[in-house]
């Protein structure tokens, strides 16, 4: 019985640990997804922001999945003690986030503003050797 327990004990911390990796690579590949994608599209101030904001919750509910047994060890089940270490993680994550999206915005829009400028020369190229081939 304590065998068939153990057994079956082990085998739900290993589907915890494989779900929790499947979230963190999704994660992963939902930055690297963006980073790729913002190099190759014009990117709107608007939809960086939009990202940002999930990609922050997103966050958040995987660093409260991963830290919820060990806050539940600490305080010993006691809401009002896990309620303040939420927030005080939330604290820390949001003016970081903040930071962060400000820097990803500001490159982001310099690199759209270089790609916009890019087409715009290479457009007045064409038209000015059109208009030298019809004179």
């Amino acid at each position: 019985m304590e065998d068939n327990a153990k057994k079956t004990e082990e085998a739900e911390q290993r589907k915890e640990n494989i779900q929790y990796a499947v979230i963190a690579l999704g994660i992963i590949s939902f930055i690297i997804l963006f980073l790729l994608l913002s190099h190759s599209f014009i990117t709107s101030t608007r939809a960086i922001e939009i990202l940002g904001v999930i990609a922050l919750l997103i966050v958040f509910e995987f660093l409260n999945l991963l830290l919820h047994p060990f806050l539940e060890r600490i305080t010993h089940h006691s809401p009002l003690i896990m309620l303040l270490a939420l927030v005080s993680i939330a604290a820390l994550l949001v003016p970081l986030h903040h930071r962060v999206e400000k820097w990803a915005t500001h490159k982001l829009v310099e690199k759209n503003k270089a790609v916009r400028l890019a087409a715009a020369k290479r457009t007045i190229q064409q038209l000015d050797t059109e208009s030298g081939k019809s004179l």
